[in-house]
């Protein structure tokens, strides 16, 4: 069986040849205050939970150990305190228009339940500020999955392999 991922080619160019950054359009989607609402009991503005379908799911099976990394400070910041503190962890690393990573979205999210003592963070890498230190990391395709027992990092999963992801998270779970 193949192994579906999708290559990186932006990420293989050394940073003095890189494409100089395009201003960014204005999104045709409002601003998340658009979706902020007057609460009843105080006249400050509350988001709707509804407005943010992804990121708060009210699935009755279980929690998921599943972190959505909203940025590159963040990144780094949970990326250096699973290495010092030893932390075991999965990272998930993804964009939203990589087909096989929309395929692999469901499973690990599956298994984000279904082992809930390993975080797992899904790392988008169109973020900005992102690119230099995925080159750093090695990463050149995409899905890849990095995971992290007593801050190192004990495997990878390249590519939408099922098996090898389902084994790899039940190699962590093991070492625990």
């Amino acid at each position: 069986m193949a192994r579906r991922l999708c290559r990186l080619p932006r990420l293989l160019l050394p940073l003095a040849a890189a494409p100089k950054p395009q201003p960014r359009l204005p999104a045709l989607n409002p601003s998340p205050a658009a979706h902020l609402r007057p609460s009843p009991s105080s006249p400050t503005l509350t988001p709707s939970l509804s407005a943010f379908p992804r990121l708060f799911s009210s699935s009755s099976a279980g929690d998921s150990s599943m972190v959505v990394v909203g940025s590159a400070d963040s990144f780094e910041d949970i990326h250096a305190k699973v290495q010092v503190e030893k932390l075991p962890a999965v990272f998930y690393y993804t964009a939203v228009w990589c087909g096989p990573c929309r395929m692999m979205a469901p499973v690990i999210e599956k298994m984000s339940r279904q082992y809930p003592k390993i975080p797992v963070y899904k790392v988008d890498i169109d973020m900005d500020g992102l690119g230099t230190r995925l080159s750093n990391l090695k990463i050149f395709s995409i899905p890849t999955f990095h995971f992290y027992h007593k801050g190192e990092k004990s495997s990878e999963v390249v590519g939408a392999d099922v098996k090898k992801l389902e084994a790899a998270m039940e190699s962590l779970h093991k070492q625990q």
